[in-house]
């Protein structure tokens, strides 16, 4: 789409009630079906001031069943705060399976309006925009169907709209001062548009494109393109994504893990010199208003809970929280996998702990047979995405695994099992694991392959002397913030 849409041409009332009706009874037989699906709706509508966005919303509320659609906009960020990661805040609103959700401009709304007032380079603009189509390839690769509609006026017409508006005592509250501002901006909204036109297009997540002038016409367009969509993937098979950027590993990296140790009185001095360290550094990233998230992955019985009370005896527990992620519940089940992590990433000058993370994607989901081949390896490049929009805003990110060998996983069990303070740690399900360790490996050793990047590295800790890994993880943490 490089230009404006084909004109449309009004239809009368009678006819617009005939086939309001029809769509409208559609839509909510759609609706129903889509509560048993396996996906979520979201539907974009965005375009140009006074073209229809939000009397489409009110309309498509109007029709649907109002308890399984959801409607929200979001204003620009005018003034971001420090280290800002843009679509983090549209995470939450992202629906559940069986659902709808309708965003007006939604994560487009910010990089336009600041690359036509000028607060932006079209490099960066490009680069929000990029941002933008990885955002939604992540949702479209999970299962989501994503429908995104443009409403587009000429200048001319939007004038007449909003001096329409104007007039009108019932509409004028929808006339903001911002609208005559954009009036003015109109060809460079125009020009910044058609990036946005072409760079979706490229992407394979095209808009439609419609005229906004004839609000009748253009309401049953728009509701049309919607139940076609939704007909087609409720009748269809469901896509998997698209999984080239998959690597297998070549080689075991966990072999390779070397397996120090420290006596009493060394890991005595060293602890406390590390914590020493520990509590200054993480008061400095606060006050930059950087946000610090730990990922702690490893086998059952690594020491994953030790290493973090370590951590916990130094941090203040006002500003740290603590996730252990175990399988999810009904509500998370039926959300992008991403989702409950999104919705834990820490404020700025907090921390966030990760007992198990995102990566169980690539681990139990995929070991366990629990999702299909294809989405567990296309989580390797959506988790990298994921990692790099926080990185890249300036918060920090440190993961680490948490390496025991068989045998000492083994002789831990053991003792657990023999302990009656400690039993209760051990599991069913921590013996299956550890006779599908091998499987594991692979898995592990894909996951490394696939998803250590510069800004985000994996850090191998060798935990058969607990004593040594408490140490390695301080330590290590304390380097990276060093260092910033």
């Amino acid at each position: 789409m490089n230009g404006a849409p084909p004109p449309l041409e009004e239809v009368g009332k009678q006819e617009w009630k005939t086939q309001a009706r029809a769509l409208r009874g559609k839509l909510l037989l759609l609706q129903h079906r889509l509560r048993s699906a396996d996906f979520p709706v979201i539907v974009v509508l965005a375009g140009v001031d006074g073209a229809g966005k939000h009397e489409f919303a009110n309309l498509l509320s109007a029709w649907l069943d109002p308890r399984f659609v959801r409607t929200r906009a979001y204003p620009p960020v005018v003034q971001p705060a420090p280290h800002h990661v843009p679509l983090l805040r549209f995470w939450p609103d992202i629906p559940g399976r069986g659902t709808m959700s309708v965003v007006l401009s939604g994560w487009y709304s910010t990089p336009l309006q600041d690359h036509v007032r000028g607060r932006s380079t079209h490099e960066e603009f490009d680069q929000q925009i990029q941002a933008a189509l990885e955002f939604e390839r992540t949702l479209v690769a999970d299962g989501a169907l994503l429908v995104k509609v443009w409403m587009h006026l000429d200048d001319q017409a939007q004038r007449e709209r909003l001096e329409a508006l104007a007039r009108d005592p019932v509409d004028v509250w929808q006339v903001q001062p911002k609208d005559w501002l954009h009036l003015h901006l109109y060809a460079d909204f125009m020009q910044s548009s058609t990036r946005v036109w072409q760079a979706s297009e490229q992407a394979g997540l095209p808009w439609l494109c419609v005229d906004g002038r004839p609000e009748r016409k253009r309401s049953l367009v728009v509701g049309e393109h919607l139940a076609t969509a939704l007909e087609q993937r409720l009748q269809a098979r469901p896509a998997l994504p698209n999984a080239e950027a998959w690597r297998s590993a070549k080689g075991d990296r966990l072999a390779e893990v070397a397996q120090p140790s420290l006596d009493k009185e060394s890991y005595a001095q060293q602890l406390k010199e590390q914590q020493g360290r520990l509590y200054p550094l993480v008061r400095r990233m606060a006050a930059q208003q950087r946000g610090l998230v730990l990922v702690f992955e490893g086998w059952d019985a690594a020491g994953k809970g030790g290493s973090i009370r370590r951590l916990m005896q130094v941090l203040d527990a006002r500003y740290t929280q603590v996730h252990r992620i175990a399988a999810p519940d009904a509500v998370e089940e039926r959300r992008h996998y991403l989702w409950r992590f999104a919705t834990r990433m820490p404020k700025p000058g907090h921390v966030a702990i990760f007992d198990r993370s995102w990566y169980g994607r690539m681990l139990v989901e995929r070991v366990e047979e629990l999702t299909p081949p294809q989405r567990w390896q296309a989580a390797a490049e959506e988790i990298c995405r994921f990692e790099h929009q926080w990185t890249q805003s300036g918060h920090m990110l440190l993961k680490f695994w948490l390496h025991i060998s068989a045998e000492e996983q083994l002789r831990r069990f053991q003792a657990r099992e023999n302990d009656p303070l400690k039993a209760w740690k051990l599991t069913d399900e921590d013996w299956r694991n550890r006779e599908r360790r091998e499987e594991y490996v692979v898995a592990v050793n894909d996951m490394l392959h696939n998803t250590h990047t510069d800004a985000a590295p994996w850090r191998l800790i060798g935990a058969n002397d607990k004593r040594h890994a408490r140490v390695a993880v301080l330590r290590a943490l304390n380097e990276q913030l060093d260092r910033c």
